[in-house]
Order: C-alpha cells, then sequence, then structure tokens
C-alpha cells in the first residue's frame, strides 16, 4: 500500500499568517483606530488648541486610510462654542504619515460652524489658541507639519467678531450663512509653493466672492475679491473707523485683486484695480448723523487701491448720477462738507493720518442744496442739474484741485466756472459766467449792508474771481463785466418799490476784497426809478439803502469792535470813470404836511464822470429833466473827493413849475392852497463833507392862493398881503433864500427848510408892508414908517404941510400894486381936537354934539377923496372902516391917522 504524504499544520503556511495579518489589520483598522480616534481626537484639539471637543462618531477605512467623522463640535478654553460639522471626511497620505508630515490628500467638511474672533492687537482667537499650546508643547513629538492636498466645505457657516473697536458685550459681528471654500496645495510649514482656494459666503443677500493664492506660515494670500449688494450698514460696521463720513443707506458692491499678510508685526492688507459701485447712498457728517451730507442715486469708482498701512485710498476716477449735496456753511465760515476730512488731521506730523486721492471726479444730473448761515437772514440757493468735473485731490486739502461746472439755479438761471479751488481753505479762482440769475434768493447778502430786500431782478455776471475765504475779513479779486436787469427794491414796511431799473450795466469791474478796492469803467442805467420818502417822525427812506438789517449780533459787533464793518467800508477805494442815466426818474413823497406832498422827475438824463474816494479826485456831472409834467430841470457841477470835507459845488435851475402842485406845502405852512402860478428857482450849493451852505433865487410867477385850509404849523400873519407886496409889477415874486444846514441831521431836510424861510419872509413882509414899498416905487425921501400914517391939523380936516406929497407916494404905491388895498380909519383925538374946535366959536356958541365924531368921519372921507379924485386910485382899493374918537393925553400938536395895508 502507498504511504499518505503527511499535510504541514496551516499555522505552518505563509498565506495563514497573511491571513492573520489581514484580519489583524482589519480588526484594528475598522474597529480599533476608531475607538483610538474617539479618544485621541479630543486629546489633539486639547493638546494643540485647549479646545474641548466631541464627536458622535469616527469612521476608518483602512484600505484608502480615509477618517471620517460625525457630528464633532469643540468649545474654547471659556466655554464658548468654536467649531461644529455635521461630518468631516478626511484622506491622509500613510507613507508621508510614516515619514512624520500629516499628509491631507482630501478634506470635506460639511455644513461646518467656525468662530473667529479679532482681538486686541490684530490677534485671531484660532491662531492665538494654536500658539499658546503649542508654545507649551515646543518638544512634543507628537508634532507634525500638516500638508492640504485639497480641502472643501460645504455649506458652511462662518461667525466673525471684531473686539479691536468693542468690549466683550459690544463687538462688531458678522455671520456668514453660507460659505463655500475650497483650499489646495496648502502646508503648514513655510514653503515656497502657495496653495490656492476659491471662496463663495453669503450674508443675507450679500454674497463675497475669491479666488487666489493662500500661504499658511506666514500667513499670506494674493487673490481677487468680489464683494456684491452689500449693505450700508455692514460697510459703516467694518469700515466706519476708517471713513470720514458715516455711511446712512445704499448698496455697494465691489471687485479688487488684494494682498493680504499677518505676522507679528500685525495685518497689512493692500488691494488694487478695484471698482466700487454703489445705489442709493447716503453720507452723513459722524458728529451729525441725523443731517445727510450728499446721496448718490448711482455712483462708481474705477482703479481703486487701498493699503491698511496708512490708511491710504487711491481712486482713479469716480463717476456719479443724481448726485445731492447738503452744503452748510457755518457762521465761523466752515464748510459742512468738509469738516469731517478736518478732523483727520493731527498735530505734530502726519502719523495715523488718512491719506486719500482721486484722480478726477464727473458728476452728472446732480443737485447741490447751499446754506450760508454768515448772514443775519441766512441764505439759500439750489443748484440743478449739475454737470461737475474735478480733478487730482488728496487729502493735503491745501491743494488746488481743477474743476468744470455748468448748473440752473433755482428759481432760474444759469451758471457756468472753470478755474481751481482748494478744499481747506476755501478757495476759488477761474472763470465764471452767470446768465439771468435770479436776484431775490441773495437778500441775504445784500441784507448786510442794506435793509432793502430784492423783489425782482436778474445778474448776468462773467469774468475772472479769486477767492480766499478762510480770512476775515474775506480776501480776492474780480474782474469782468456784469449787467442788472429788471431790478426791483423794496423796503418791507413800504408797499411801493425804493429804486428799480430796466437795466443796469457794469463794464468792466474790478473789485478787491481785502483791502477793499472797486473800479468800474462805464455804469449805464436805463430807467432807473427812485422812491424818496420823507417821513414825519423819521429821516428819509433812502438813508436806509446803505444800512445793514439790524440783528442782535450785528449789535454786538458794532458795539465790541468798534464798527469794523464801518471802517471796512470807509476803507473802501472807489473809482467810477463814467456814469450814464437814460430816461430816469425820481418820485419824491413828503409826508410831513397834511396831505402829504408828491412830486416827480422824470425823463431825467444825467452824466457824471470822474467820481472817486481817492483824492484829488473831482468829478463833473450835467443833468437835465422835466419836474411834474412842467417844470424844466437841468443841473451841472463838479462833485469832490467821496468821503472827504472838499467842496462840492452844485448849480441847479428849474423853470416854470405849475405851482398847484405845491399846495400841501402852502397849507401845511401858511394856511392855504394853491391855485395857480409858476414857480422858477436858480441855486448854487456847496456842500463839504454833509454840510449844505446855498442860495436860491425863487421866483414865484402869477401866484394865486385858494382857500384857506386848517394847519397845526399855519400862521395867522396876512399871508395874501405879504404876497402881494411881494410882487413886482409883472405879478412876480422874487425871493432870495439862503439854506444852510448838516445833511446828516435826520432833521434837516431842503424842501421844509425853503418853505420856513419863505413863510418867514412872507410875515416879516406882512407885518411891515410899508418896508417893501421902496423895492416898488420912489419914495420921495419918506422913510417906511412915516408912508404908513398921514397928519391933520388939530381941529381940521386939512393935512399937515408935507403930508400931501405922501399921499401922493401912497397913491403910486397902490397904483403900482392892484392887489393892495388901504384901509383908512377916521380919526378924532379929544385932547387935540376939542381945544382946536372951541376956540374957533364965538363967545355965545358951542360946540354941536357929535362934533367930534364928525371930525373923526370927515377926516377919513376927505382921504379917501383925494385918494381916488386927486391921484386916480381905483375905488376899489380904498376901503373905510368905522371912524373913532380917542381921549388922547393932550401933548401932541396933531393927529396922526394910520394907514392899515392889506391883500385884495
Amino acid at each position: 500500500m502507498t504511504e499518505t504524504a503527511r499535510q504541514q499544520p496551516a499555522y505552518r503556511r505563509w498565506w495563514f499568517w497573511l491571513l492573520v495579518l489581514g484580519l489583524v489589520y482589519l480588526v484594528t483598522g475598522f474597529g480599533l483606530i476608531p475607538l483610538y480616534l474617539s479618544s485621541a481626537i479630543p486629546e489633539r484639539f486639547q493638546q494643540h488648541l485647549g479646545w474641548s471637543a466631541e464627536i458622535d462618531d469616527v469612521g476608518f477605512n483602512p484600505f484608502t486610510f480615509s477618517f471620517s467623522l460625525d457630528e464633532l463640535s469643540a468649545t474654547d478654553p471659556s466655554g464658548e462654542r468654536v467649531l461644529e460639522a455635521d461630518s468631516v471626511d478626511l484622506n491622509l497620505g500613510l507613507i508621508d504619515l510614516m515619514r512624520g508630515t500629516v499628509h491631507v490628500e482630501h478634506l470635506a467638511l460639511d455644513n461646518p460652524f467656525l468662530r473667529v474672533d479679532l482681538l486686541e492687537d490684530n490677534r485671531i482667537n484660532l491662531i492665538e489658541d494654536w500658539r499658546r499650546q503649542n508654545q507649551e508643547a515646543a518638544d512634543d513629538s507628537g508634532h507634525y507639519p500638516v500638508v492640504f492636498d485639497e480641502a472643501t466645505i460645504n455649506s458652511g457657516r462662518l461667525r466673525f467678531r471684531d473686539f479691536i473697536n468693542g468690549t466683550d458685550s459690544a463687538a462688531r459681528e458678522i455671520v456668514i450663512d453660507s460659505l463655500e471654500l475650497t483650499l489646495s496645495n496648502l502646508v503648514s510649514r513655510q514653503s515656497d509653493e502657495p496653495g490656492e482656494y476659491s471662496l463663495r459666503a453669503v450674508v443675507d443677500d450679500q454674497v463675497l466672492e475669491g479666488n487666489g493664492t493662500l500661504n499658511l506660515v506666514p500667513l499670506w494670500s494674493n487673490g481677487r475679491l468680489a464683494l456684491n449688494n452689500v449693505s450700508a450698514i455692514t460697510l459703516q460696521q467694518w469700515l466706519g473707523p476708517y471713513l470720514p463720513w458715516t455711511l446712512q443707506e445704499g448698496r455697494i458692491s465691489l471687485s479688487t485683486a488684494f494682498q493680504f499678510a499677518f505676522d507679528d508685526q500685525g495685518v497689512a492688507l493692500a488691494t488694487r484695480d478695484g471698482e466700487v459701485t454703489a445705489g442709493n447712498l447716503a453720507l452723513a457728517d459722524p458728529a451729525q448723523p441725523e443731517n445727510t451730507l450728499a446721496s448718490a442715486d448711482g455712483l462708481s469708482l474705477n482703479g481703486v487701491s487701498f493699503n491698511l498701512e496708512g490708511p491710504e485710498l487711491v481712486v482713479s476716477m469716480v463717476q456719479g448720477e443724481s448726485i445731492h449735496l447738503n452744503a452748510v456753511m457755518s457762521p465761523d465760515g466752515q464748510l459742512n462738507l468738509t469738516r469731517p476730512l478736518q478732523g483727520n488731521e493731527q498735530e505734530g506730523g502726519d502719523s495715523g493720518r488718512f491719506r486719500w486721492s482721486v484722480g478726477n471726479l464727473a458728476l452728472s444730473g446732480s443737485t447741490i442744496d447751499w446754506r450760508d448761515n454768515r448772514p443775519a437772514t441766512p441764505v439759500q440757493l439750489g443748484l440743478q442739474d449739475l454737470e461737475l468735473n474735478l480733478g487730482a485731490m488728496t487729502e493735503q486739502l491745501e491743494e488746488p484741485i481743477s474743476y468744470q461746472m455748468q448748473a440752473t439755479l433755482e428759481p432760474g438761471g444759469s451758471a457756468s466756472a472753470n478755474g481751481q479751488f482748494t478744499l481747506h481753505p476755501l478757495t476759488f479762482e477761474g472763470g465764471i459766467n452767470l446768465d439771468q440769475i435770479v436776484l431775490a434768493p441773495f437778500n441775504g447778502y445784500v441784507q448786510q449792508i442794506s435793509q432793502m430786500e430784492v423783489r425782482d431782478g436778474t445778474l448776468n455776471l462773467a469774468g475772472n474771481i479769486d477767492i480766499d475765504v478762510q480770512d476775515d475779513p474775506l480776501t480776492g479779486t474780480f474782474s469782468g463785466r456784469g449787467s442788472i436787469s429788471h431790478f426791483n427794491g423794496q423796503f418791507a414796511d413800504e408797499e411801493e418799490p425804493v429804486v428799480t431799473w430796466r437795466e443796469l450795466r457794469l463794464d468792466p469791474i474790478e473789485y478787491n476784497f481785502a483791502p477793499a478796492r472797486l473800479e468800474i469803467g462805464t455804469v449805464t442805467v436805463s430807467e432807473p426809478e427812485l422812491n424818496v420818502i420823507n417821513y414825519r417822525d423819521r429821516p428819509h427812506n433812502v438813508t436806509r439803502l446803505l444800512q445793514p438789517v439790524a440783528n442782535e449780533e450785528s449789535v454786538a459787533d458794532q458795539s465790541g469792535s468798534g464798527g469794523g464793518a464801518s471802517q471796512e467800508a470807509q476803507n473802501l477805494i472807489f473809482r467810477l470813470s463814467r456814469l450814464e442815466l437814460a430816461n430816469a426818474e425820481i418820485r419824491y413823497t413828503d409826508q410831513t404836511p397834511n396831505p402829504p406832498f408828491t412830486g416827480r422827475v422824470h425823463d431825467l438824463a444825467a452824466s457824471v464822470s470822474g467820481l472817486s474816494n481817492i483824492t484829488p479826485q473831482r468829478g463833473q456831472f450835467t443833468l437835465t429833466g422835466m419836474v411834474n409834467d412842467s417844470g424844466e430841470l437841468e443841473a451841472d457841477g463838479t462833485i469832490a473827493t467821496l468821503g472827504t470835507d472838499d467842496r462840492s459845488r452844485i448849480n441847479v435851475t428849474l423853470n416854470d413849475l405849475s405851482m398847484p402842485v405845491t399846495s400841501p406845502y402852502f397849507a401845511f405852512y401858511l394856511g392855504y392852497r394853491v391855485d395857480g402860478g409858476k414857480l422858477s428857482a436858480e441855486g448854487t450849493y456847496d456842500l463839504r463833507g454833509t454840510r449844505l451852505d446855498s442860495t436860491t433865487a425863487l421866483t414865484l410867477d402869477r401866484i394865486e392862493l385858494g382857500e384857506a385850509v386848517q394847519s397845526d404849523t399855519s400862521i395867522t400873519a396876512p399871508v395874501k398881503l405879504g404876497l402881494t407886496l411881494l410882487r413886482d409889477g409883472d405879478g412876480r415874486v422874487t425871493l432870495d433864500i439862503p439854506v444852510n444846514g448838516n445833511l446828516a441831521d435826520p432833521e434837516f431836510d431842503l424842501g421844509p427848510v425853503m418853505m420856513k424861510t419863505l413863510r418867514s419872509t412872507l410875515v416879516k413882509a406882512a407885518m411891515s408892508p410899508f418896508n417893501l414899498l421902496g423895492s416898488v416905487i420912489d419914495l420921495a425921501g419918506f422913510s417906511p414908517d412915516e408912508l404908513g400914517e398921514v397928519a391933520f391939523l388939530p381941529g381940521e380936516t386939512t393935512l399937515v404941510m408935507g403930508e400931501y406929497t405922501k399921499m401922493e407916494t401912497v397913491a403910486e404905491a397902490l397904483k403900482a400894486r392892484e392887489g393892495l388895498v388901504l384901509a383908512i380909519r377916521g380919526l378924532a383925538v379929544e385932547s387935540i381936537d376939542l381945544p382946536a374946535l372951541e376956540a374957533g366959536l364965538s363967545e355965545d356958541k358951542t360946540l354941536p354934539d357929535g362934533a367930534l365924531d364928525g371930525l373923526a368921519s370927515q377926516r377919513g372921507q376927505t382921504l379917501k377923496r383925494l385918494l381916488t379924485d386927486e391921484y386916480d386910485v381905483p375905488d376899489g382899493q380904498i376901503f373905510l372902516r368905522a371912524h373913532k374918537v380917542e381921549p388922547g393925553d393932550g401933548e401932541a400938536s396933531q393927529v396922526d391917522i394910520e394907514f392899515q395895508l392889506e391883500a385884495r
């Protein structure tokens, strides 16, 4: 039989041990390693980060050397959640791990959560936890470098908090709802080959996208970043400390290349080639967040670069549509738009100063609301349809910025300008053109020098301007030409305009603000009208034309500064080569009489040359016009250097003014209206400063007084008699009326002064009528007092020797003045006439009763017959009054009968 071969035991075969080794590997891989990792992973988190970690389930595939973790969570030493993940898939390189390197071939995290805190000194909580733990275990052999071939995060969530500018209870925070991240070729040690990444994060409807290179040690990254639809609130939260203004509203998108680094020196960030677009944007001053400084429907920034070191912002181009600026100038001359920028300036150098530059700014379809609070009445203007182009500008606010601008003004007109300006101090330089600018909104500026309000008028101005707003007073120059059309200026308490004109042209204009100097070539004014009112209880209204509107601040300034504004006005250097007035009119109302006097000088034409306030300049002028449609007015003369006490001489001639227009004056001062007559005047007026010395020759041609009226200032003297006595043979009254006074005296007014002088002359004439007869006839050697009476012999109706010649002289005066009436009262004096009558009686005779009465009556009749029958005086000029008998004193040797002259 054949012996069967003995077989070896299975444990002695190689394949047995290979099978055993495989079973052990499977048991270890699928069973022991997961158990180990369940405890080792939390230990590693604790060892390297100081975190307390938990894992719901750990899986390991020994064939692929891949790990899977479910429900991973970790908290930092404070117990606050820092990391979570629904699942983690990890593939490691076994060979590299055996060589001492953790080689992550693939890492995937599903729905992870990570909390990142930015701490003081730009420290990050994750890196700080790692450094702290690994510093303590520097010699730990379990410390391995890590290499990532690929890592992905799916539907991740990130909570980022900034504690640099906040506290634990008030940290700035942002939560990313959806995070998609891919990393490749990253190592945890220094390497010459950086990794790559791509990122997409969503916060509400705000999207962050980025890609580029990434290096972990040291930490730096290059790439491109895009932020879409970012809210102003988010940007203000994170960029607020670096922005001069507060972002109130709006949505912003940006795309930029960037460089980021983090090391022991802190955080470095730089961007380039950026583009920013914004919609519905609103900016405010941080100090006044309730007031919107600027808003924009659309805004784009191109060529944007930013460097956190500095920090510094560079923008190549800014384009805006429907920009709206609220520009407010404070009482101290500070512009609200630039105030936040000025806050960045620090004493002691540029350290920490925000640096910025803009290559070009272009705005279209924009508006500016301007409010200037420097005048007592703030000025508000609106610029519409603004097209603006600005050249390069930087944080060096004193550097000039070129500009081109055109806009329309509300409520009317257009403006264009080009040149350059600076933001601080605020200066402007360049050409300006204003077309049909409505002047009413500028009343605040006008009322700094006048109480007049501009109700109507348009301005045209073209020239070059150079203004520096920083100085007080304002400095700068303007040269050009201008015109103001259809002007209407009015005081608030008057119903009628005080001054109007159709057109005023100034060509050329040279003005220097400080020291103040104004030089004008030719001023042409067509159809100007001036409404002058002399009030009963206050000065002329025109004195208010050069008085500013009073307010508490101006009163305080005048009392505290000694009239600085007045001093500035006095220091103004003024020159006017020529002034031409055409078809001008002056309306004058004097409220002193009741009813008021109204008159007008119209069809005025005037020419003035050589006006200046610089000695020894003297001006000359000529003027012609009409007064109340009847009087012809002519004037000429010389004008002294303005503002000095040198003499100005004015010659005025007025012919044939219809006198009924003067009735209010005659009624007020004399108690009679004027029914007819003509007034002519010729006068010479010398002015030295405000002192007036003048003599006016008045001629009243055939003046006729009308009915008597009641007046508080009228007189009881026989005015008509005075006029009659003053008339010459042709019915004219000629008076020389001197007028002297101070024009600066509120009580002085030429018209009333002349009327008072006329009244005084008439009263004097009426009270001493025979004093004026010498200018009418030859007095034949008699004095005015002698002509006023006639003497009778005692007891007779016979005149004393020589009295008949006197009566002939009186008759000649009566015939020369047909308007005169001689009133005669027969008189007998008992102490003189009675003894004479008795002496003529026989011894048996006695005087009949009424002898003295008869003698007095006969003497009156004798005088009347003598004048009418012998000297041919019209009967209508002689009136007999009731005779009378007086007792007398017995000493006189004759009886004197006084004449009474009266007007017909």
